[in-house]
């Protein structure tokens, strides 16, 4: 689908017929011809439109108040992508890309701390002149939708044409399991409209998915349901210090840690240091872990001795973006410092970051340093090429936690399809993974326009 694009100030004109002003520029290099009748499209709807020229020293278009009503367009105040299509005599505005929320716009015109990363979004597709918006679960049984545009600076409630691609940053786990987000997927599907990271991921399927990799299998710890008894005595019979998980916990919320000591078996808890617990015996750890898991599906993990620093253990989030090559990159890789004391290194668990490579070389000389921090991206890229072809849905992003041992051996400790856009107050230009992610969806048009 071969066509012309340029980038056009789109403004609005009062005028009730279905008419389109083009700048003359554009309009020679378009071969139109006065008066002719287009197809103009925006989204899923699309009008017939009758173009003509007019002067102006910039590139741009005036669209009638009707056509731009129809085609339920937002208040431009920078260029947009428009692209003709001369076989076809169409033109298309966008194409449209969206984020799916289920935050709540605040009395501010804001989405609270969720606001620095929808913003820096808008920025970049603004840049490239692609219309960004926000978007909630609804019925998509018409060819609009409801969403939050970014207009004078705040998100402002409207109409919108339907996007070409759109990012699943839902929070809650709950709500993707209800019949509410199942339609919403299937009215998506029905249009062919690409939803990417489409639910939290599950650590136990995770294990399942990845340990069928056998190049992954010496990275990944001895990991069960904690379930039945029996495979529970057994494992502890192999392992002298194990982690209890929820399998859709985040932020190292609700992880407790079993050590075996002369006598019995000490129980730690990530929510506070002193809350511990000795018990005498397996069956007494069982049942205690029971009654701590309240009813939800935790996994068992083999405990690792991590590699610490000043006493404080040591892990590595690596962040990953699917590229346009279908290729796995490394988009930031950060060191997280836990707090002293603390069983995990979670950032919400009071964890300090740094630049993974520079945590590295203040620890090692610089050859091993820089031979570690290629371990690690190697091993996180191969982790989430492994999971994408094994996983039903579409992947654009992962955030997969990375630890070294006391030998130095890499180890998985977790993959998050929701990683933390946390901004720390100190940032003054768009994060690489903002540009990661708009660039994908860029892409996911593409290969669907391509393909149709």
């Amino acid at each position: 689908m071969n066509g012309q694009s340029s980038k056009l100030l789109i403004s609005t004109i009062q005028e009730k017929k279905a008419l389109m002003y083009i700048d003359e520029t554009t309009f020679t290099k378009w071969q139109l011809q006065y008066g002719e009748t287009l197809s103009l499209k925006a989204g899923q709807r699309s009008i017939e439109i009758a173009v003509e020229s007019f002067s102006s020293t910039s590139r741009e278009c005036k669209l009638s108040s009707f056509a731009s009503q129809y085609l339920t367009l937002p208040p431009f105040t920078h260029p947009i992508s428009v692209t003709f299509l001369p076989s076809t005599k169409t033109v298309i505005i966008g194409p449209f890309l969206a984020l799916l929320t289920n935050q709540s716009l605040l009395t501010d015109g804001t989405f609270g701390e969720m606001d620095v990363f929808f913003q820096e979004m808008h920025t970049y597709s603004t840049t490239l002149g692609i219309p960004f918006y926000l978007t909630t679960l609804q019925s998509l049984e018409s060819e609009v939708i409801t969403g939050y545009w970014f207009h004078e600076n705040s998100w402002e409630p409207c109409v919108l044409p339907f996007p070409s691609a759109l990012y699943n940053r839902i929070h809650s786990r709950r709500l993707e399991r209800t019949d509410r987000f199942e339609q919403f997927t299937a009215h998506l599907q029905a249009k062919k409209i690409p939803l990417f990271n489409s639910c939290f991921l599950s650590k136990w399927d995770v294990h399942e998915m990845l340990v069928q990799d056998e190049s992954l299998q010496p990275h990944l710890p001895d990991t069960i349901l904690l379930r039945a008894q029996e495979a529970f005595y057994s494992f502890l019979q192999h392992h002298a210090v194990i982690y209890v998980k929820p399998i859709f916990g985040s932020q190292g919320k609700h992880i407790g840690k079993a050590t075996k000591l002369e006598k019995g078996w000490l129980f730690e808890h990530s929510g506070n240091t002193q809350d511990t617990h000795f018990v005498q015996s397996e069956a007494e750890l069982f049942f205690y872990l029971k009654k701590f898991c309240k009813q939800r599906s935790f996994i068992i993990q083999k405990g690792i001795p991590l590699l610490e620093c000043k006493q404080k253990k040591v892990d590595f989030r690596i962040l990953l973006h699917q590229t346009k090559e279908d290729v796995w990159k490394v988009t930031s890789a950060i060191a997280r410092i836990g707090d002293t004391g603390h069983i995990v290194s979670n950032i919400a668990r009071g964890a300090e970051m740094k630049n993974g490579i520079q945590f590295l070389k203040e620890l090692f000389d610089r050859q091993q340093a820089i031979h570690l921090y290629h371990t690690l991206t190697h091993l996180a890229k191969k982790t989430a090429h492994s999971l994408d072809k094994q996983h039903e849905g579409l992947l654009g992003e992962l955030g997969i936690d990375l630890a070294l041992d006391e030998q130095f051996h890499p180890w998985i400790i977790e993959v998050n399809s929701k990683p933390s856009k946390r901004f720390d107050g100190t940032r003054d230009k768009l994060r690489p993974s903002v540009k990661a992610l708009i660039d994908y969806m860029s892409t996911l048009h593409h290969t669907l326009k391509n393909e149709g």
